[in-house]
């Protein structure tokens, strides 16, 4: 299947998500939907101009998609500030301790619990089915954010992913796979639809790109930013496989690790090889939870951090300029390649403080000494360096690194003499 062109949009402190309570929906029989069906969805004071041609832009993409929504739903327009009151349920660091632990260890926060919320341009909700646009009126919402959202609805409703805990309840590494299977369809949709507006399709209401590099994104979103990218490139390689079928297939069967996203030829047979949870270190520790949190994580932090050496990033190429982000950066690199698995243990003290500990395997032992390298570059540039070797001093926190044959091991402590049993625990 021949690749579609790229998408024109870009994203910058906004974006499209589908958010709220999932439900399940009901499974509708694809490859026989009827062109012309009339569609389930009502309109909220919205004008007849933007009525119509949201109604056309359905039509397109349930053709594409061979799917529809199958329950009434609601289209709506809020205003930015409506939007900001709703975005502020929406946490970008996860649910518990551990996954906010580790998002300050990937240095993408400062604080465990910053107010982060995750604004947008439009998004789905599957608890009330309805599609929620941010704009004045119709004319600033283009065609391409209406399919993206339309797509939503028909995933939630015609599929089995509403039935999915997309929560971060599932897991640090397995919500974001999930987050990228979700938004990156509704990418690849947007580059069918585009693809469209410069072939069959008439009088496409299409924006101009808009400059956005991922150097300009606020750290905290490199993350959320991930299932766009990353998403995409995995849908269409499922697509690239056998089609719409495959896009489908891995909905009912999603991804496990963002390492599958990343190398979709580990999809789905290929899973992370487990590493054992270690124990607390002293009486004076408890064990919060372990975490995987994956091939992408790896990435972004050291790309975060400005460590990974330009010509070891991967892009799509100086000539492709109409990509989902002008930033050509593809969350890949030869060290992050050759992560096969990890696991991130957070610890409290019994005064309230917390350390952890971040064990990383690789391909091999050449690797793991790679990324011990990058890793120190990483560790300077979080801190100084102390006299007890391999030891950083950040503020009131300290962190060292050791490695052990094909993996490396991260650690952080609030206090430089308990590093060794953080580090050491097994």
């Amino acid at each position: 299947m021949q690749r579609p062109e790229r998408s024109r949009r870009t994203f910058l402190g906004t974006t499209a998500v589908a958010a709220g309570t999932a439900l399940a929906g009901c499974l509708l029989p694809r490859g026989n939907l009827a062109s012309g069906t009339p569609s389930k969805l009502t309109f909220e004071d919205v004008d007849e101009q933007f009525r119509t041609r949201t109604e056309a832009v359905y039509e397109r993409v349930a053709e594409m998609m061979d799917a529809a929504v199958t329950d009434e739903t609601a289209i709506e327009l809020i205003d930015t500030a409506e939007m900001q009151e709703i975005a502020v349920g929406m946490g970008l660091t996860g649910e518990t301790t551990t996954q906010q632990l580790a998002h300050r260890a990937l240095g993408l926060v400062d604080d465990l619990e910053p107010e982060l919320p995750f604004e947008f341009a439009g998004a789905y909700f599957p608890g009330s089915r309805t599609i929620t646009f941010v704009g004045e009126d119709g004319d600033d919402i283009d065609d391409q954010l209406i399919a993206h959202e339309l797509c939503h609805a028909i995933q939630f409703q015609s599929s089995d992913v509403g039935s999915l805990n997309r929560t971060w309840s599932a897991g640090f590494d397995r919500y974001n796979a999930k987050q990228a299977l979700v938004e990156g369809t509704a990418q690849y949709v947007e580059d069918e639809y585009v693809g469209g507006c410069d072939g069959h399709f008439s009088e496409c209401h299409i924006g101009g790109p808009r400059a956005a590099g991922l150097s300009r994104v606020d750290p905290a979103l490199l993350l959320a930013f991930g299932a766009y990218i990353n998403g995409h490139e995995f849908a269409a390689a499922l697509a690239d496989r056998n089609g719409w079928d495959a896009i489908w297939d891995a909905h009912a069967t999603p991804p496990v690790s963002t390492g599958q996203i990343l190398h979709p030829e580990w999809y789905p047979d290929r899973e992370p090889e487990p590493i054992e949870s270690p124990s607390h270190p002293s009486d004076r520790w408890s064990t919060l939870d372990t975490e995987q949190l994956g091939m992408q994580s790896l990435f972004v932090t050291l790309w975060n951090e400005g460590v990974l050496p330009e010509e070891s990033i991967y892009t799509n190429g100086d000539d492709e300029t109409d990509e989902v982000f002008s930033s050509l950066v593809r969350y890949r690199a030869p060290v992050s390649d050759a992560w096969r698995g990890d696991a991130f243990t957070a610890f409290r003290r019994s005064d309230g403080r917390h350390g952890w500990r971040w064990q990383l395997r690789f391909s091999d032992s050449s690797a793991a000494e790679t990324s011990f390298e990058y890793f120190s570059e990483w560790a300077e540039a979080r801190g100084d360096r102390t006299s007890a070797g391999d030891v950083w001093e950040r503020t009131d926190r300290y962190l060292t690194l050791a490695m052990d044959g094909d993996e490396l091991i991260v650690a952080m402590a609030p206090e430089v003499d308990e590093l060794d049993a953080i580090a050491s625990t097994n």
